[in-house]
């Protein structure tokens, strides 16, 4: 019963000690754990996107010794801390994503996220066969309400509809070529070869290959392009 207390308190000063000075106002989880160009992202910004909190819990009646280990040595909590680092990095990704797509003025179709938002309400009262009043209760009992939890989804799914219009408009002069078309074909016959040694004509696979290089071209830029931000992005990291 003691090992098991000791890891219990292990596992909640994971998440409420931190290796930085704070101020006397401050609580673990409005800590700056990095800064995007002068945008906050705060610990707690980090333990709801990591979910780590959750996969304790959920571990550790099922998993005792998991958790144990991952808490007690060395390697446990070197992995912990990659994951949270893995974790911090998509959420700067995402954060110049989204202050990209804002200083572009990209588009976004609120009815659309309307649509999604209750889409996604009805799924959980299907699932769970619950209705919105429980569902407000639930949430209520949690310090939070079903308008704030509408709201994450809101921004969630506004977010996400960003980025897709960003990565649309960035990728939008992409393209392929007849030659680049042919060539890939020439170089590449024995993909379109059975195995009675008929090659399929070009005709055949043409819009097979055009498709697969379209999405190649679309990548490069892509990534080309958002390297170069992230390159001249101001980032500061405090985990």
């Amino acid at each position: 019963m003691n090992r098991i207390l000791i890891i219990l308190t292990l596992v909640l000063l994971a998440f409420a000690v931190t290796a930085f000075p704070q101020s006397a106002t401050q609580t673990p989880s409005q800590r700056i754990v990095a800064t995007v160009n002068g945008e906050e992202i705060t610990q707690e910004t980090l333990n709801t996107a990591s979910q780590l909190s959750q996969i304790i819990q959920s571990l550790f009646n099922s998993h005792y010794l998991f958790v144990e280990t991952l808490f007690t040595t060395e390697e446990g909590k070197s992995f912990i801390d990659r994951y949270q680092r893995t974790v911090l990095d998509r959420l700067i990704d995402n954060r110049l994503l989204i202050q990209q797509a804002k200083a572009l003025e990209i588009p976004v179709d609120e009815s659309q996220i309307d649509q999604q938002v209750t889409a996604q309400l009805n799924q959980i009262m299907q699932q769970n066969q619950l209705t919105l009043e429980q569902i407000d209760d639930i949430l209520k009992q949690r310090g939070s309400s079903l308008e704030e939890y509408k709201a994450d989804i809101a921004n969630s799914v506004r977010e996400q509809l960003l980025v897709q219009g960003l990565q649309a408009f960035i990728t939008k002069d992409a393209g392929v070529t007849e030659d680049e078309i042919t060539a890939y074909y020439n170089d590449h016959q024995s993909d379109y070869t059975d195995d009675s040694g008929t090659v399929s004509p070009l005709a055949d696979v043409h819009d097979q290959i055009r498709d697969a290089l379209l999405r190649q071209a679309k990548s490069k830029l892509w990534d080309d392009w958002f390297a170069k931000v992230k390159k001249e992005a101001k980032i500061e990291i405090s985990l």
